[in-house]
Parts: C-alpha cells; sequence; structure tokens
C-alpha cells in the first residue's frame, strides 16, 4: 500500500470513528431525557431538569420559599389583618412572612395612639416574589404628626389637653387624669394644616399652648413639654 493510500484509510477511519461517536452522544443525551418529566416550564439538560424562576427541586416541582416584610415606621403597634389572620408590628420593627412564587398576601394595616386619628393602609396586596424579599414599608403620612408630651414641671399636673381644636369643624378634646411631674405620654396621631395647634392645662392653672409648624414630612412626631 502506497504512502497516499494509507493517509486515505487513516482519514477516513476517523472520519467514520467521529460520526459514530456523534451519534452515540446524541442518542445517549435524548435517551438521557426520555424518562425526565419537568414540571412548571422546566427543561431537560443532559438528563437534568433545569428550572425555571420560581422553582426548584429534581422534577422543578417545589416552588420557591421566599419572603414577604412589612416595616413599622410609626411611633405605635401597627395591626396587620393579612389573608383573614391578625398579626401585630411594633414600632421600628418588622413582620415577615414565607410564601411559595405565585402566592399574595391581601388585607389592611391600622395603627392607633391612646388619643387622636386612626392611620390606616387599605388594600394591601402583595404578590411573593421569584427570589429573595419584598419589603413594604408603612410610613406615616406626611399629613399626620404624632405627639409626644413630657410634663417637665415640678410644680403641675397636667389635666387637658386640647388639640387642633381650632380646626374647622373639627374638635380633637383630650381630658385625661393628671399626668405626673416628669411623666411621658404618647398621645397619638393628629392631622397637620395651617390651623394645627396645642393647648394644655393644669391642675394649678398654668397653661402652655403651642402653635404647631412642623415640616410636611413622613413619619414626623411632636414633642410639647410642659414647664
Amino acid at each position: 500500500m502506497t504512502m497516499k493510500k494509507t493517509r486515505s484509510v487513516i482519514f477516513t477511519a476517523i472520519i467514520t470513528l467521529l460520526a459514530f461517536g456523534a451519534a452515540i452522544y446524541t442518542s445517549c443525551n435524548k435517551d438521557r431525557c426520555s424518562n425526565v418529566a419537568c414540571q412548571n416550564g422546566g427543561t431537560c439538560v443532559n438528563g437534568y431538569c433545569s428550572c425555571t424562576y420560581g422553582y426548584e427541586g429534581d422534577h422543578c416541582e417545589i416552588r420557591v420559599k421566599t419572603t414577604i416584610e412589612y416595616w413599622n415606621h410609626g411611633f405605635t403597634d401597627i395591626t396587620l389583618t393579612l389573608n383573614n389572620v391578625a398579626y401585630t408590628v411594633p414600632p421600628g420593627r418588622s413582620k415577615g412572612f414565607q410564601g411559595g412564587y405565585g402566592d399574595t398576601l391581601q388585607g389592611l394595616a391600622t395603627t392607633q395612639g391612646q388619643y387622636g386619628r386612626m392611620i390606616r393602609w387599605d388594600s394591601l396586596f402583595t404578590l411573593f416574589p421569584q427570589s429573595g424579599t419584598t419589603t413594604i414599608d408603612l410610613h406615616i403620612p406626611q399629613t399626620y404628626f404624632f405627639l409626644r408630651v413630657i410634663n417637665d414641671s415640678s410644680s403641675s399636673l397636667l389635666k387637658e389637653f386640647r388639640v387642633n381644636w381650632r380646626r374647622p369643624n373639627e374638635v380633637d378634646f383630650i381630658v385625661s387624669p393628671p399626668y405626673e411631674y416628669q411623666s411621658y405620654h404618647e398621645i397619638g396621631y393628629f392631622p397637620l394644616d395651617s390651623f394645627s395647634n396645642l393647648y394644655m392645662k393644669s391642675t394649678t392653672g398654668a397653661e402652655w399652648y403651642d402653635s404647631l409648624h412642623l415640616p410636611l414630612v413622613q413619619d414626623q412626631y411632636y414633642t410639647a413639654f410642659a414647664n
């Protein structure tokens, strides 16, 4: 056999082996996926399921657990009513819920001080994310302020508060037991506008008046000192 013929035979053998190997490889790949059933939109690759976002498991049969977290940026407890179940979120804290991608939490949230208005967040509707955490921030609207009162008078007991009593068509009037010296009280939420004011009266007849000029920002508060 001449050198030229020998090279031709070797080249033909190599091509044949490569073609045969490719056919076997393709056949094996098809066989690896022939009995693999991938769910929820997953696809088989080399005998294993490649899952879409939100699913995991050998057959993509498990929905990934993700988180929805509600943060209380107010000054009083928030009551969350989600999917007809009530939860409490303290001030400055959060409440997290786990669920499968595609599930939802829906309901409402409310908070209120001892006096004043109730702050209400209606129609909460949140879809669990495909991955990670979705954060819902519950802020106090900028049109409200939270009132704190401190009696810094060593000679007077506070007995009466009037908040926004000059507000048209509305009187927020507060009377409660006397507040002792250096007592600290979280009063509640009140609307803020050009009429916002605070009047305090003591058992000794002393009176204090504040005209409230707060910036219109969310989560605002006002601390009143009687001294």
